[in-house]
């Protein structure tokens, strides 16, 4: 019996480090260890991140980042300060935007249908290849910090 591409489920992992990566001006930076790309016609429908090493700008904390892909560099992770209180830039495990429900006026949720739903709101589909970007968003550069990004996909078949 012949594999169905269409079936099966990928990964993608990038890493970013900064003491190796340069994360300043205004930059969207490719992983370190060289691009990482989501193909055209992908379903992503989960993202999560371990930060390995906390991030720190080496003033304040105040610099911003997001982390995504081309044309969506907030995708996964919008801009906030490595010096916000979510702590979305220290060490550990970190959720994204990806499969997380679009909660509605209805917080109920009284189904596993409803809830279902909810959460394939997030799901992006990639009309272009893309590659997975970890962008500063202002002119401080980052100093310290290592992460690496997990992008859970399906190829649909639509190259729209």
């Amino acid at each position: 019996m012949a594999k169905n591409p269409l079936n099966n489920k990928y990964v993608a992992v990038g890493q970013w480090d900064a003491s190796v990566t340069n994360l300043a001006n205004n930059a969207s930076a490719s992983c370190t260890t060289g691009s990482v790309f989501i193909p055209e016609g992908a379903l992503i429908t989960n993202a999560y991140y371990y930060v390995e090493t906390t991030f720190a700008d080496g003033n304040d904390d105040s610099a911003q980042l997001s982390l995504g892909y081309t044309g969506t560099t907030g995708a996964f992770v919008a801009s906030i300060a490595i010096s916000d209180g979510s702590n979305v830039w220290d060490a550990g495990a970190h959720a994204t935007l990806i499969d997380s429900p679009v909660l509605g006026a209805d917080a109920a949720h009284d189904t596993a249908v409803e809830v279902a739903n909810l959460r394939s709101a997030s799901f992006k589909h990639i009309t272009a290849n893309s590659e997975l970007l970890l962008t500063t968003n202002d002119d401080e550069a980052v100093e310290t910090g290592k992460l690496t990004l997990y992008v859970e996909y399906v190829l649909t078949g639509d190259l729209s």
